[in-house]
């Protein structure tokens, strides 16, 4: 692998396709794939499978450096179509380069990405709060395609705050309920939920005893979904699975009986109890499918309670609703009546003929 000098005291580790021009290009704007900062090499070599052009370098004080001599000349100037930096650099090195990229005016539009690597969970919730800091991401977690598309996301969200920022407010408060229907739709929920607990107690300990003895493991399943207003609330099952010596995981015996029953939903009630769930609305979403969901016209999902899953609508035997499938009217709209009937015919379809 060739290595490039620069003319200068100062050494950039680089592939010599990535090298600085020496001599002057044709009078344009002319755009990096990425410019990456940092040393870790894995992620400089998928970047170089990914990408046709680019930069790397090992430091902050060497990326300072680049970046003011690929600016030297206003007629003739090579800018990044985004940068990432490694968040060990340091915070304070993060934002010297967020600044000196933000007071040139041709760069302010570029995405600052930090790769979260190596990073501690409070570094992870610290670095959170930096407005500077568009993104954090693990970039292993990434194929080419999946990171274009994140790019592409950012830089139309970055041009959009520099350019339009009148147009980029955030919302800093979400409130508990939309009108006097959600409120009225809120205390049928705790309402029923709460006959439904106690009538349903009972049979609940049976299950939660016939799991643990099925299972040997945890009654409870748990999963990160996300609810009304992007909240992220853990979604409550009876546990199905099993774990052999050979760590192969398959249905266990009761789990298939709860399954086929509806009954491993139950524990579901108490979300709607803690105001997580409602007895009727959209699928709660996982969180890899909520962070798609990015754009106004999606937004819509997120502006109601998501609702009981798994509890299948049936007609004359016939299944009339998937599993976990969107309720799309009870998204677009807060029609009580609607969502009455919904709870209706939910709890009178808690067994199925499927295996779910």
């Amino acid at each position: 692998m060739d290595l490039t000098i620069l003319p200068t005291q100062k050494i950039i580790n680089t592939y010599k396709r990535y090298s600085l021009p020496a001599e002057k290009e044709p009078t344009d704007i002319k755009k990096l794939q990425f410019f990456y900062i940092g040393t870790q090499t894995r992620y400089t070599e998928k970047l170089k499978e990914y990408f046709e052009f680019g930069y790397t370098t090992l430091s902050a004080d060497n990326a300072l450096y680049t970046l003011k001599r690929l600016l030297k000349k206003a007629d003739d100037v090579t800018i990044p179509s985004m940068i990432i930096a490694e968040g060990t650099l340091g915070t304070d090195h993060l934002a010297e380069l967020h600044q000196f990229i933000y007071s040139h005016k041709i760069m302010a539009d570029v995405p600052f990405i930090v790769e979260a690597t190596g990073l501690s969970n409070e570094e992870l919730n610290r670095f959170k709060r930096y407005a500077f800091i568009d993104e954090l991401l693990y970039l292993n977690e990434f194929t080419a395609p999946a990171l274009l598309r994140k790019v592409s996301f950012l830089q139309r969200m970055k041009q959009k705050r520099v350019h339009q920022p009148e147009t980029c407010k955030v919302e800093t408060f979400f409130r508990p309920y939309a009108d006097v229907k959600a409120v009225v739709k809120r205390g049928l929920d705790l309402l029923i939920a709460s006959v439904l607990l106690a009538i349903l107690g009972p049979l609940m300990l049976l299950v939660a005893l016939a799991v643990k003895l099925d299972t040997g493991g945890p009654v409870l399943y748990t999963t990160l979904r996300t609810g009304r207003g992007y909240r992220i609330f853990n979604l409550y099952k009876f546990n199905t699975i099993v774990q052999d010596a050979t760590k192969k995981i398959t249905i266990s015996r009761v789990g298939m009986f709860l399954r086929k029953t509806s009954l491993d939903e139950l524990p579901q009630l108490l979300n709607v109890w803690q105001g997580d769930l409602s007895l009727a609305g959209h699928r709660a979403l996982p969180l890899y499918e909520a962070e798609r969901l990015t754009t106004n016209n999606n937004a819509h999902h997120f502006l109601s309670p998501a609702g009981i899953t798994g509890w299948q609508l049936q007609k004359n035997g016939k299944l009339v609703m998937p599993v976990e499938a969107p309720l799309a009217p009870a998204a677009d709209k807060s029609d009580l009546l609607y969502d009455i009937w919904l709870m209706a015919n939910k709890s009178s379809a808690a067994i199925q003929k499927t295996n779910a």
